[in-house]
């Protein structure tokens, strides 16, 4: 936005390190002092999420030029990129509609704060998934019928500027409309902050990290996991600190998170299958209220082939010929963080962690 307005101003790495650090201030303050002001800003961000959702796509449907429906629904554009196999490039651009639709698990690392979590929670996930999926969609749908001059909206650093300015001729018109956006951004950090805390210290609680017993850690006066927290604030900031040495080491690392969620959906999916499937069990799958019934296995077949389907192409480099500067470091990096871990318990961690289903299944 600082470039939009200002054609003369050149962006600097530090610059963004800056505004990644105070963008992550601000939640972790919030969540550490003023933690009941999170679910009015949730409220009023999932508002804003629908009332900016028809606002931009009625805008752009109004004002803008009109592609063909043959440009929307035939065109493939791929050898932008460098890959020149049609599939391919498809397979790799697929990652950017892939990614906005993850990270919907984060709800269950609140379940310890949720009445009647055993519905609520599954519940929860489906309609997001599902409201968001359609709403990404249709907006979708409507960029393209929109989108303007190709090759101005491309050369752009964030193209969605540029196809707001083709569609309103204003530039205050399309300050609002990213304010849109990056509000609900902005929003959503505050819940990834509470999110990612519990998790830390829900993980802690059963022992399953190095120094688990100061990241289980509850204040007994703001009542929240403050060791947890600015772990993850800490770690935020660090890694915003690489952008300023390398921005391809930075993207790399802003890569995993795909790859990660993606992969500890598979596993848990795959053993759920399993357990399913396998003839002689020593005990019965103890569902919950909430079950799929006959349809679950074949429900954890489909999920099984995407995630194997779209985990091929995330370690693809998205730009050919490979070079060190757009080489896709993400594979590496989480091959090296799995080897970690796997030292971590094989040295540790096996001794100290106890899996919290099987004692209470104990007990």
């Amino acid at each position: 936005m600082a470039s939009f307005n200002n054609p003369g101003y050149v962006v600097q790495r530090w610059h963004t390190t800056l505004i990644m650090c105070a963008s992550t201030i601000i939640p972790f303050i919030g969540n550490l002092w003023l933690p009941r002001i999170i679910n009015v800003l949730e409220t009023v961000g999932a508002i804003c999420h629908v009332a900016f959702f028809f606002a931009g796509i009625v805008t752009l449907a109004v004002m803008a030029e009109k592609s063909s429906t043959e440009y929307v629904f035939q065109t493939l554009t791929h050898d932008i990129s460098g890959w020149r196999n049609p599939t391919v490039a498809w397979g790799i651009g697929l990652i950017t509609a892939v990614y906005p639709l993850a990270g919907f698990d984060s709800v269950i690392h609140m379940s310890d704060e949720v009445k009647q979590a055993h519905t609520r929670v599954p519940r929860s996930i489906i309609f997001s998934v599902g409201m968001n999926g359609l709403m990404q969609l249709i907006y979708m749908i409507t960029v393209l019928f929109t989108i303007g001059d190709v090759d101005r909206a491309s050369a752009s650093p964030l193209p969605i500027i540029e196809v707001y300015y083709q569609a309103t001729g204003s530039k205050a018109a399309t300050n609002l409309f990213m304010f849109m956006l990056v509000y609900i951004i902005f929003v959503s950090f505050f819940n990834i902050f509470a999110s990612v805390s519990r998790l830390i210290w829900a993980f802690s609680k059963d022992e399953g990290l190095p120094f688990s017993h100061t990241f289980a850690k509850v204040h007994p006066e703001l009542r929240v996991p403050v060791n947890a927290l600015c772990l993850s604030g800490l770690c935020v900031c660090i890694l915003a600190l690489i952008n300023i040495a390398s921005s391809t080491a930075f993207n790399a690392l802003i890569s995993l998170p795909a790859m990660g969620l993606y992969l500890s959906y598979f596993l848990p999916i795959l053993f759920l299958f399993w357990r399913r499937t396998i003839s002689a069990r020593p005990l019965p799958i103890p569902w919950g209220p909430f079950k799929l019934g006959a349809a679950g296995a074949y429900i954890n077949v489909g999920a099984l082939c995407y995630i194997v389907f779209t985990f091929v192409w995330m370690p693809l480099p998205t730009i050919l010929p490979v070079d060190r500067f757009n080489m896709n470091y993400a594979g590496p990096i989480l091959g090296a963080i799995i080897l970690g871990a796997a030292v971590d318990w094989s040295w540790k961690g096996r001794k100290r962690f106890q899996v919290p289903v099987a004692n209470r299944a104990l007990q």
